[in-house]
């Protein structure tokens, strides 16, 4: 097992162990659906835009700065290596695996309520899956998911349960001197 937060370990010695293998489940069965990383990811930031203006509207960015540094800490002790760009890849069922993440989420949510777990072990936990599941990968790969996703909540257009595109290749693309710079995805911040 890898060491998790300080505060994610003391949560979960809280929730009780039924609430954990419930979470662990969750993330298995996330893993086990037939998707590309590249479409995992999507369904990551598609759930991760969900919840962030469903349940956390107001301090939304602070969810999300959350979960960067969680799952940063995360993937540093299990330090996997960098995901390949998927060039060509077939559509994977996006839409599944995020309502499977948002269903699974949602009945731990109220699993936790209906035990009268205190609410802010009810926020951990949802942070604690998540940033398990984006722990799995690496530095530039959690970035993606959550400019994407910041990007989504950010987007008008975007409403709830909408699919978030996490490009890969958007990582691995070298610039030119001919890149039109409106066209390549944010790489952080200067």
């Amino acid at each position: 097992m890898i060491n998790l937060p300080d505060v994610l370990t003391q949560v979960l010695a809280a929730i009780g162990p039924e609430t954990e293998t419930r979470m662990g489940e969750l993330i298995h069965e996330f893993g086990t659906i037939p998707l590309s990383e590249e479409d995992r990811l999507s369904a990551l930031a598609g759930a991760i835009a969900t919840i962030a203006v469903t349940r956390y509207r107001k301090h939304r960015m602070t969810f999300i700065a959350a979960l960067c540094g969680w799952s940063l800490e995360i993937s540093n002790a299990m330090m996997p290596p960098p995901l390949p760009a998927g060039r060509l890849r077939p559509a994977g069922p996006i839409n599944e695996a995020q309502d499977t993440l948002l269903g699974g989420i949602e009945a731990i949510l109220h699993l936790m309520t209906d035990a009268g777990t205190d609410p802010h072990h009810c926020l951990v936990a949802e942070l604690a899956v998540i940033a398990r599941l984006l722990g799995q990968y690496n530095a530039s790969s959690i970035h993606l998911v959550l400019t994407a996703a910041t990007h989504a909540i950010e987007d008008t257009a975007w409403h709830t349960g909408c699919v978030v595109p996490v490009c890969l290749l958007d990582a691995t693309t070298l610039l030119g001197r001919d890149t039109n710079i409106a066209l390549v995805a944010p790489r952080g911040t200067a």
